[in-house]
């Protein structure tokens, strides 16, 4: 798999000059996400409005940028769905890479924690995870099953029981020259 590392940024986000990461499909990794984009879905917009709460708690505070990225603690916040709008395009098959870790996760009862990306309506990667579990780090790496323009919603969904500090870092996608 990727380790997720791709071209470099400005502080307004425009790939920097320079050769980016490429792969043998001759595919340059560029940004699909800004680190400090991320805003609170609201849940006329929630592309997984099943998995919310009748009380979404999730106070500035329960999560806020950090170096790394979006950081969320969910001891203040008990639904995450954060979004933007992607930066590049999407062609089906490119890679979508993305960084991310969390501490040890803790509960007083055993639980499953979800976490999920989404690009519009589409599913790019989710995983449920057992609680209580060791701290982890995820270099996720997968193919496009879709096509999206850009300006399309990029979505990370977050919910799990207890206290526990997950951090989203960088989202690139491979893009090809024309």
């Amino acid at each position: 798999m990727g380790t997720g590392v791709g071209a470099s940024t400005s502080t307004g986000g425009e790939p920097t000059t320079g050769p980016g990461v490429e792969d043998p499909t001759e595919g340059v990794m560029v940004p699909l996400t800004l680190p400090m984009a991320w805003a609170p879905v609201p849940e006329t917009m929630d592309p997984l409005v099943a998995h919310r709460p009748a009380d979404v708690n999730c106070p500035l505070g329960g999560w806020l940028f950090e170096p790394q990225g979006l950081e969320i603690n969910t001891l203040l916040c008990n639904y995450a769905m954060f979004g933007q709008p992607g930066r590049a395009a999407i062609a089906k098959g490119a890679r979508v890479v993305a960084s991310l870790y969390h501490f040890d996760l803790v509960s007083e009862e055993p639980a499953t924690a979800h976490v999920a990306l989404l690009v519009g309506d589409s599913l790019v990667w989710e995983q449920e995870i057992a609680i209580p579990g060791k701290a982890n780090a995820y270099a996720i790496d997968v193919p496009a099953s879709f096509a999206a323009d850009a300006g399309t919603p990029v979505y990370f969904h977050l919910h799990n029981h207890g206290q526990n500090t997950w951090t989203l870092g960088a989202i690139e996608v491979e893009v090809f020259a024309d």
